[in-house]
């Protein structure tokens, strides 16, 4: 029997087992430390050094959010491209720190983290949050606790995200008529260079900020393909002057994002008639030289508006060029390297949309139960 209060024990095996209860203990983790030794003594003197060490370690998650966010971001900027860290620091300076900041990290559990997101979405109920994004947001604390616990050997609980997952929205590609009718007005007005780089995004799925870094010496006439080596960005500064934003030329969004996109023939015949000098860009600003992604969608609205067409968003020409090229028969792979996706999975699950039409030729195919057991037997 071990003396009361010490919770050392005897082993069959003939070792001696000293036990110090953890004070913070992770989900699924003992709630007791053991240490071994060959007699009582030592295991007593073992338990002393070990009890310290697990005081120190315990005693280091008194840092605070904001302090842990500060030490995070520092840590991790130099391996982030300049629009990840500025949108980490808005997140943290406009949410976490404001909500979380004066608490110590041992403190937030599941229930300050409930009453986290319950605070947010209270004071943003004129715009209120998505679940995505509230998710993205409690993602980004946990990341932080993990880090500070990691850096420091913490013996720290990570919470929960207490917010369900949101449904993904279906999303319906404009109609064939619709891309039919905007194509025409492009090709028509192709030497205003906004139509021609829109043409562009029809025929090749790029991205806006793609499209707006791309300039002509990216058209390998030779190759016949689009070389995608930049991105374009309007991302916050943080220089101390409250709302001030800048423009960024960055490499793409990912390592799969840097690719080469064969020309389509009619798009290939129309830039090699309005072929400009190589460091000019395909769609030029106005106060700078490069335009941005923000006004290149204003002047979409006002072209579709021009075509007597609904509104639908820049970005649902990548949607509609991947689901025509499927409705062509391009093999998932192929496409997904067009895109410029890190795997199939993505293209599939993001941007192939089924047609009505594709999907009653492929039922018309179906014939009946009975007329197929005939044939096998014939």
């Amino acid at each position: 029997m071990p003396k009361r209060g010490e919770n050392i024990y005897k082993r069959k095996d003939g070792r001696w087992e000293g036990r110090i209860k953890k004070i913070i203990c992770l989900p699924g983790e003992r709630k007791y430390k053991s240490v071994y030794g060959r007699s009582y003594h030592e295991v007593k003197a073992k338990m002393e050094t070990a009890k310290r060490e697990l005081e120190e370690s315990e005693s280091k998650c008194t840092v605070r959010m904001d302090e842990a966010v500060n030490i995070w971001l520092n840590d991790k900027s130099c391996n982030w491209k300049e629009t990840t860290y500025a949108a980490y620091k808005q997140i943290t300076c406009k949410y976490i720190i404001p909500y979380l900041g004066s608490m110590p990290l041992n403190k937030i559990d599941s229930r300050i983290m409930e009453t986290f997101v319950s605070e947010i979405q209270r004071k943003g109920r004129n715009n209120k949050l998505s679940k995505n994004y509230l998710t993205y947001i409690c993602g980004l604390v946990q990341g932080i606790m993990i880090y500070m616990r990691r850096k420091n050997d913490l013996n720290l609980v990570i919470p929960n995200i207490p917010v369900s997952k949101e449904r993904r929205t279906k999303v319906i590609p404009p109609s064939n008529a619709a891309l039919s009718k905007l194509e025409d007005y492009l090709i028509r007005n192709t030497e205003d260079d906004t139509c021609l780089g829109i043409l562009i995004a029809l025929h090749t799925g790029i991205r806006i900020g793609e499209l707006c870094a791309l300039s002509w010496k990216e058209i390998d006439f030779e190759e016949g393909v689009i070389h995608v080596r930049k991105n374009i960005q309007r991302v916050k500064s943080f220089d101390g002057q409250k709302d001030k934003t800048k423009l960024v030329l960055l490499s793409p969004k990912t390592a799969d994002s840097v690719r080469d996109i064969p020309i389509p023939p009619m798009l290939f015949n129309i830039l090699q008639i309005h072929k400009k000098q190589a460091l000019i860009p395909i769609i030029s600003g106005v106060k700078t030289m490069w335009l941005e992604p923000r006004t290149l969608q204003y002047r979409f609205k006002k072209i579709l508006e021009k075509c007597d067409l609904e509104y639908f968003n820049f970005h649902m020409l990548r949607h509609a060029f991947a689901t025509r090229c499927i409705e062509k028969g391009f093999d998932i792979k192929s496409l997904s390297e067009i895109l410029g996706h890190s795997n199939i999975q993505i293209t599939l699950n993001l941007y192939v949309h089924s047609s009505l039409k594709q999907k009653k030729q492929l039922m018309n195919m179906l014939g009946s139960y009975a007329a197929e057991n005939y044939a096998v037997a014939g």
